[in-house]
């Protein structure tokens, strides 16, 4: 009961991932599923019927389709329906249509001779990303350092785009390596540094091994980047696209407009405190000034949190956050007064694929906000309840001094210095820039949290909603209970009143 509310208490300021196997949802060839099947076994795309079996497994292909044409009812030369119920469709429509297709057919073939190479082992925002990529045409290199992942393989590799890709093992700190995938590439994108290469003491991780910060780890990497585009040939790459954090422009000062936008530069992020935010900072600072010195187009994209379903088994540590909150007991409804803004993963993965082209005059200091809504904790919290009214989550905001004494004794994990700066501060971020150069329409965050509790409700890690029967049983049982409480209420207000006159 206790546990939801110092998990959200938590800061999601390192956008850690986190692996959740029990949440992938893979392809289902047989039975029940979401790729063909519904819930119900019900085939979602077409599947031949019974006559249409008989005619495969009693005569060949042409005398199927000898079948067939008596089926069919007669067309005109145009391929216009003869039925008195058809519409007549203009020649010229039909023309359009076949001179549009022609032309993107053009364009997926022209982009198709495109190469894109995504760098990070931040699989839950690239999955989305090289998904993009893909379906708008273009050929793709992944780097990852591990890939003997089975469900990465399977997710890319299963797909008819599969020739379009290519998944190479890099490690993103050596511009040896780096420099052999990007040579023959036009486009750079580079999905951030994952927590789990480096230490970060705050957390009390140690996997990147001794001396392995995260400021250290995020310079070696930028640099090895571009010493790896300059010893390629800087001239086949047009463009390097970074992944930064929203909290770069966030400061405890609030700007003059009230939000902040990408004018701003962080002063809060500090070595010792804050070791993750701020070696990011360190990380697009550098690489602007590495930029600029060899002359490569630098665009840093400046993603809020993200929220959403993920693709492979690692998700961001915001969905947790989400899980655990829709987790909650009735008991104990409250939960701390913290302000994130949050945004669909599809949508950064969008925006990374639009900056590609988007020319650099139109980007403002080269960098975006990738931001939806700024939503405090307590209103997540009402959206799923209203919903999910099976579900609990604490929705009653709790005050500034009951959660610092009480996130301090449940949990030794909780920064208590970031509470005492976090709490009723809402950091609004502004994303017209993002609106006006990339011409992006964000997802309602109502939306987004649809979409991953649906997730988790299909994957058993959420208790599903109960039949409208059982509903309806309860919402009886609960009026009976409130009717007779007021009548014993009412009973004991009587009795009283009588006693004290008889007293009298």
């Amino acid at each position: 009961m206790f546990r939801v509310f110092s998990d959200s208490c938590l800061s999601l300021e390192d956008m850690d991932t986190v692996l959740c196997p029990n949440l992938q949802e893979r392809p289902h060839v047989l039975g029940p599923g979401t790729d063909f099947f519904t819930e119900d076994g019900e085939p979602v795309r077409p599947q031949p019927g019974m006559e249409t079996l008989q005619k495969v497994f009693s005569g060949s292909a042409l005398d199927l389709n000898a079948m067939n044409s008596g089926d069919e009812e007669p067309t005109s030369p145009l391929g216009q329906s003869s039925s008195p119920t058809g519409r007549n469709i203009p020649v010229s429509t039909i023309l359009n249509q076949l001179t549009t297709e022609t032309e993107r057919e053009k364009l997926r073939t022209a982009k198709s001779k495109i190469i894109v190479l995504v760098i990070g082992d931040a699989t839950y925002i690239s999955s989305h990303m090289v998904s993009k990529l893909l379906d708008i045409g273009y050929t793709v290199r992944l780097t990852l350092s591990d890939t003997s992942k089975p469900q990465i393989m399977e997710m890319f590799y299963n797909r008819e785009t599969a020739n379009r890709l290519s998944i190479i093992q890099v490690d993103m700190t050596n511009s040896g390596a780096l420099r052999d995938v990007i040579r023959g590439c036009r486009y750079v994108i580079h999905c951030g540094c994952p927590n789990s290469a480096f230490s970060n003491k705050e957390k009390g991780q140690t996997k990147g091994g001794p001396g392995k910060s995260a400021l250290s780890y995020h310079t070696e990497a930028v640099q090895a980047l571009f010493d790896g585009v300059q010893l390629s040939g800087k001239s086949t790459v047009k463009r390097v696209i970074l992944t930064g954090a929203a909290t770069s422009v966030t400061s405890d000062t609030v700007p003059e407009s009230g939000s902040y936008d990408e004018t701003c530069w962080s002063t809060a992020a500090q070595t010792d405190k804050d070791s993750v935010p701020y070696a990011k900072l360190v990380f697009e600072k550098e690489a602007r000034r590495i930029s600029l010195m060899l002359g490569v187009e630098l665009i840093v994209l400046l993603p809020s949190v993200m929220l959403g379903p993920s693709r492979t088994e690692e998700m961001g540590e915001a969905n947790t956050l989400l899980q655990t909150l829709a987790k909650g007991s009735r008991l104990f409804p409250f939960c701390p007064d913290l302000y994130w803004n949050f945004v669909d993963v599809n949508d950064v993965a969008e925006a990374f694929v639009r900056s590609l082209e988007t020319p650099l005059t139109e980007v403002k200091d080269r960098r975006i906000i990738i931001s939806g809504e700024c939503l405090g904790l307590p209103q997540l919290c009402s959206i799923i309840k209203l919903k999910y009214p099976h579900l609990h989550p604490p929705t009653y905001k709790a005050s500034r001094l009951f959660t610092l004494l009480l996130s301090g004794v449940l949990s030794s994990s909780v920064n208590i210095k970031f509470l005492w700066r976090s709490l009723g501060v809402k950091k609004v971020l502004d994303n017209s820039c993002a609106r006006q150069s990339l011409q992006m329409r964000f997802t309602p965050i109502e939306d987004t949290v649809v979409a991953c509790i649906d997730r988790m409700i299909r994957a058993e890690a959420l208790p599903p909603p109960p039949p409208a029967a059982v509903v309806e049983a309860e919402r009886k049982r609960n009026k009976i209970v409130a009717i007779v409480s007021v009548t014993v209420g009412v009973v004991a207000v009587v009795t009283l009143v009588a006693k004290r006159v008889s007293q009298k």
